[in-house]
């Protein structure tokens, strides 16, 4: 292959490479409308799309949810953080 040939070539992988990209945003944009459409992003995905979309992106329903529990601040003296210190 010529340089002009190799050019081309690599020309029309960034081309398809692009396509690819620009089609998964489409499909992920149009699945995350439909989901807050519906408010159904907390249960069972409603279709086939919107399903591949939270596989793709990594929203997943895994339970019911619970509050975050305070963490200890790090700092030793078994107090948290977020909350207010005894008097």
């Amino acid at each position: 292959m010529s340089g002009i040939e190799m050019g081309v070539a690599f020309l029309l992988l960034i081309a398809f490479i692009a396509g690819v990209a620009g089609g998964v945003v489409i499909v992920v944009s149009v699945a995350s409308r439909r989901e807050d459409r519906l408010g159904s992003l907390t249960g069972v995905a409603p279709d086939r799309t919107c399903q591949g979309a939270r596989l793709l992106i990594g929203a997943d329903v895994r339970g019911r949810f619970r509050p975050a529990r305070p963490r200890p601040d790090g700092d030793g003296d078994g107090t948290y953080r977020g909350r207010e210190p005894d008097l």
